[in-house]
């Protein structure tokens, strides 16, 4: 899938071509990923991790298997990772594409998504989030409810958009940094790999890789080490 308009999934009163998903993982926010994927009209077949059995009773589809589930799953089957943290989306990706198969994508039926957008395989929007125009985003981001992203701004692979933030145009965000709820990225700024803004914060200058940055305006409070779980 390369453009918004491929991407979009077809509203629940309408019939589904695409492919049937599995969505990686059993936590909450899978469940959110299943809840959107449901509201859209998708066919989803269910969940593929650990069976951890509170949360794979807690699941809205059932439970198919451990994650080499997928290894002999149809090959029309594409998969969906229900994970939060960028890093570990990256590692289950590698692992998940290993042979060949590829990563759907979601857009709930409630977001907005503008002229001339691009979504990479397995990227997701949430309800109400908004893409204006010229928007590039990488593959495997999550972009959260409410949150915008603005004209001509790129989002890395990996990437996190948190509910209410924004990414104001021209900007950058890089592979696997994350945006955290109702923070705010201004114009033409670069946000680099694997940094995490924090919650509320206001970027006005460019953030390096690999740090956190908080406050208004926002500043580098410690390094970021990514999750190696």
């Amino acid at each position: 899938m390369t453009t918004a308009e491929v991407a979009r999934i077809p509203a629940p009163d309408r019939p589904s071509s695409v492919s049937p998903l599995v969505v990686l993982g059993t936590s909450g926010h899978a469940r959110e990923i299943a809840w959107i994927g449901e509201q859209a009209g998708h066919r989803l077949l269910g969940c593929v991790g650990p069976r951890r059995t509170e949360e794979v009773t807690r699941f809205p589809f059932p439970w198919l298997g451990e994650d080499d589930w997928l290894d002999s799953a149809d090959p029309s089957v594409r998969y969906l990772i229900g994970v939060g943290d960028g890093c570990v989306r990256a590692r289950i990706d590698r692992l998940a594409s290993r042979n060949g198969r590829r990563a759907g994508s979601l857009v709930s039926p409630a977001a907005t998504v503008g002229a001339r957008c691009t979504l990479g395989d397995g990227s997701i929007l949430w309800p109400g989030a908004i893409l204006t125009t010229d928007v590039q985003i990488g593959r495997h981001v999550h972009i959260g409810t409410g949150a915008s992203v603005s004209h001509d701004a790129e989002i890395g692979d990996f990437a996190t958009l948190l509910p209410g933030c924004r990414v104001a145009g021209d900007s950058r965000v890089g592979q696997g940094a994350t945006i955290a709820a109702g923070a705010t990225v201004v114009d033409n700024i670069s946000v680099g790999q694997n940094a995490v803004v924090g919650a509320g914060a206001v970027v006005v200058r460019d953030v390096p890789e690999n740090v956190v940055v908080v406050g208004v305006p926002a500043r580098i409070m410690r390094l970021n080490h990514p999750a190696v779980h």
